[in-house]
């Protein structure tokens, strides 16, 4: 296994409209330092797959609002438009908001409430509807639901009653794979999955035990083709302190079987993942080097975040990024889909972010 860093890019900051062939989206936080997750250009970018022309799509005007920041970016699969989260005012929770994939056209699609937070959303096949995890009151109760949405008419409809987070798509269709939230110190969790009306739901692999260490398995995505899905797995203790072991990346088959992990350093605590390559590899955020075995301390400092490419044949990961900041969720689209024109954005460099 190598790891390899991409370090030949240009120095030049353009503003001039460009043509980026953008497959890549993230939340990124660019031009930050080390171990500091504030003080760059917070926002969504896009890029190519080999971490080239870096576009600042739309980025945060409140930036001292850490939480107001956007976020959970995902792409149609018609490659039109980029669905996020944001929230648009103090003490109120994340709203879900669509914008053109050049980043023009944002739109509010759901109201802002205080509540709890929108955590992603994912485009049906065939780029109509999105599903999304969301907290509402009905009789002064709070309802924990899996959230159906028209894009045309916003028209909402819930299709389960279940505590949710990262609800994702199948590419046919027909099922719905998401984790459960987890809070510090809790047992852990897997991934579930369902019938895309809301039905049968059930856990995809078996919850892991509870013993000395807890498994909780979280961000699960579909393979282009359906067939598999890869997710995260954190293995950790709690003892008056969160103590990580693990930080795992899994992949299965549709049913849940045939787990394996991939050759990825368990030090690298992963944000987020997808597939890549149209199947052939696994784009995923990390920050590499975290401490095993051992709580934390207050005077750490963070290693930044990256965005890196793993190799499903060979094991080989490629980092793709390289700016001290922190990049977040990230969304891969294939190059048959429309190429994205971001008329006016900027495109950006790591060596001029780095000044």
């Amino acid at each position: 296994m190598r790891l390899q860093k991409l370090g030949s890019l240009s120095l030049l900051l353009l503003f001039f409209s460009t043509v980026a062939d953008a497959k890549i989206v993230f939340s990124s936080e660019q031009g930050g330092e080390v171990g500091k997750q504030s003080g760059g250009v917070r926002g969504i970018y896009v890029m190519d797959d080999d971490g080239s022309n870096l576009t600042l799509l739309i980025e945060d005007n409140l930036i001292k609002h850490n939480w107001l920041k956007p976020g959970s970016p995902s792409w149609s699969p018609n490659g039109k438009h980029i669905v996020f989260t944001k929230r648009p005012r103090i003490n109120h929770s994340s709203a879900l908001f669509l914008m053109n994939a050049d980043g023009t056209n944002i739109r509010q699609l759901t109201e802002t409430l205080k509540m709890n937070p929108i955590l992603g959303a994912s485009f049906s096949p065939d780029s109509t509807s999105i599903v999304f995890s969301r907290d509402f009151v009905v009789n002064n109760k709070v309802k924990m639901t899996i959230t159906v949405m028209d894009i045309a008419t916003t028209e909402m409809k819930i299709i389960a009653e279940v505590a949710a987070v990262n609800c994702e798509w199948s590419p046919d269709g027909k099922h719905i794979v998401f984790d459960k939230p987890s809070a510090v110190g809790g047992n852990g969790n897997t991934i579930w999955i369902m019938r895309a009306d809301g039905h049968n739901i059930r856990p995809l692999i078996p919850a892991h035990p509870p013993d000395k260490t807890f498994t909780h398995r979280l961000k699960p995505r579909w393979s282009p083709d359906g067939k598999q899905i890869a997710f995260l797995q954190r293995e950790y203790t709690w003892h008056r302190a969160l103590t990580y072991h693990a930080h795992r990346y899994i992949i299965c088959d549709r049913n849940g079987d045939n787990v394996r992990k991939l050759r990825i350093p368990k030090d690298f605590d992963a944000t987020s993942l997808d597939w890549m390559d149209h199947g052939k590899s696994i784009v995923f955020t990390a920050r590499a080097g975290m401490p095993l075995g051992e709580p934390v301390q207050q005077d750490f400092i963070w290693p930044p975040s990256y965005v890196y490419k793993y190799n499903l044949r060979t094991g080989e990961i490629t980092q793709l990024t390289n700016d001290p900041g922190w990049d977040q969720i990230i969304d891969w689209i294939p190059d048959d889909v429309l190429p994205v024109t971001p008329k006016g954005k900027k495109t950006l460099t790591w060596g001029e972010l780095k000044k």
